[in-house]
């Protein structure tokens, strides 16, 4: 798609704009297009008055959206609300979403909220969201307000970027295990050390650790003898007895077992996440998972017996070969198998993806889809679930989100530290981002991104140690 600004320079916006109504499209910026289907966004100041203008040539046909404000009105929301208008007019797509094209449509609400604004009638008017979107907002919004953090909170990551076999839909930087159990081994040997120092910072600054999340990847992978090996190097750092949230993405049903299960008790792990994805055979196939919806019972059935505080349960509407009624059965299969925290994701297509191959996977106005994520959300409230974390990616089938939701005593409090920036997040191995949070300020350090790299350049690792060393020595002296 050809655009062509003038008056402003909010080429990344319009970009992220774009995505919702020509997915899989590349941008380009031009003075002038020779192609039929062209974009011109502008912003003039008129009798000073600000004017956005959008007009869209498409199809032989010319959309036009045109909006006045004042000369200190924000100036980028200006320009994409002209943009959203007329492209919405062109193409017939709506976004539930409206303008909103980051990953944190709650940060937009609360700034509202604690302004002392009517962010539900803000959110409708100037950010065109949905009624039902604006109502997930609000839900959420009031649980968090009950998660409290004191500024020398942290919490840990520890990354383990590994996995049985490499899901069609996933770009995650992670590595099949087939054949890899050297680097696995090398890897962990590097992840104790990072471990061991970044404790000693955790200690010299005087934080308390709330929460220990172990996420993937798929950590279940690790043997036993690897599991009780990390978790030594963790209690030993951190006493895990003491920290009020701890999780491990065991991830992969097949993975599961009595020995797994009886380590993590003994360590005082009070929460699993058991993901299927769908409860289609055929589907998981599909996808490459190499389990089955009875071992994704036979797991659960397994875990309950530890008593766990949480089990978690991810599901992804979108996924090819699934169709309303099947996933909806996948809702109704993982409600009724007794988890208490269900993650509802929307499919999203990444360019690193092995499904971005197959360009009929983008479809920015899937109905399906959108109807598959409203019967979710209203049969998981029917039981008793509530919404407490949301978080939304580019390229999302239907321009959907991501919902957490849970029953009212099973939050998960890492995903709200992490999500909403509450306080800062220490993590450690290949991929793994560290953000230090001070006030309004967000730093972020980021290991690099795989785990050979992780294991022969660890230098590059020590130096990230030092940057935060130097940015907590500021933030909090």
């Amino acid at each position: 798609m050809d655009i062509k600004i003038s008056g402003h320079d909010f080429e990344y916006d319009i970009t992220s704009m774009s995505m919702l109504f020509f997915p899989g499209e590349k941008v380009n910026y031009v003075n002038r297009s020779k192609n039929t289907n062209h974009i011109i966004s502008s912003l003039k100041n008129v009798d000073d008055k600000l004017v956005s203008k959008t007009t869209f040539y498409f199809n032989n046909k010319v959309f036009t959206s045109q909006k006045t404000a004042s000369v200190d009105c924000g100036q980028k929301n200006l320009v994409k609300q002209t943009f959203y208008k007329a492209c919405s007019k062109a193409t017939g797509i709506e976004s539930p979403w409206g303008i909103l094209t980051g990953i944190r449509p709650l940060s937009v609400f609360a700034k509202h909220s604690l302004e002392g604004d009517n962010a539900a009638e803000i959110m409708a008017s100037e950010y065109y969201l949905k009624p039902s979107k604006i109502e997930i907002l609000e839900s959420i919004y009031n649980i968090q307000n009950q998660i409290m953090s004191d500024p020398k909170d942290i919490s840990i990551y520890i990354s383990i970027p590994f996995c049985p076999s490499k899901c069609s839909y996933c770009s995650f930087i992670s590595v099949a295990a087939t054949n890899t159990s050297t680097l696995l081994d090398e890897y962990l040997l590097k992840l104790e050390e990072e471990i061991k120092i970044k404790s000693k910072i955790i200690s010299d600054f005087g934080f308390k650790v709330k929460s220990l999340y172990i996420g993937g990847g798929t950590p279940g992978i690790l043997s036993c003898k690897q599991i009780t090996k990390l978790l030594d190097i963790c209690d030993s750092c951190f006493d895990i007895k003491s920290i009020d949230e701890t999780c491990i993405e065991i991830g992969r049903p097949e993975l599961i077992s009595n020995e797994k299960l009886s380590l993590l008790k003994k360590f005082n792990f009070n929460r699993i996440c058991i993901n299927t994805q769908t409860t289609n055979d055929v589907v998981l196939d599909k996808i490459n998972r190499k389990h089955t919806y009875l071992q994704y019972t036979d797991s659960v059935e397994l875990a309950k017996k530890y008593k766990f505080d949480s089990i978690n349960t991810d599901l992804i509407a979108g996924l090819p070969g699934e169709d309303y009624c099947s996933f909806c059965k996948s809702v109704n299969d993982v409600i009724d198998n007794g988890v208490n925290n269900i993650t509802i994701h929307t499919l999203a297509i990444k360019k690193s993806a092995k499904l971005s191959e197959d360009k009929s996977n983008y479809n920015a106005n899937n109905s399906s889809v959108s109807d598959m994520l409203e019967y979710a959300y209203g049969a998981l409230v029917k039981n008793g679930f509530v919404p407490y974390y949301i978080y939304r990616q580019k390229n999302c089938v239907s321009n959907g989100e991501n919902i957490g939701f849970c029953k009212p005593d099973a939050v998960c409090k890492y995903n709200v530290y992490m999500m909403e920036d509450v306080h800062t997040v220490i993590s450690c191995g290949a991929g793994a981002s560290t953000k230090i949070i001070n006030g309004k300020k967000t730093d972020r350090i980021i290991n690099v991104k795989y785990p050979m790299e992780y294991v022969r350049e660890f230098d590059k690792i020590l130096n990230n140690t030092q940057k935060i060393t130097d940015i907590l020595k500021e933030n909090f002296k």
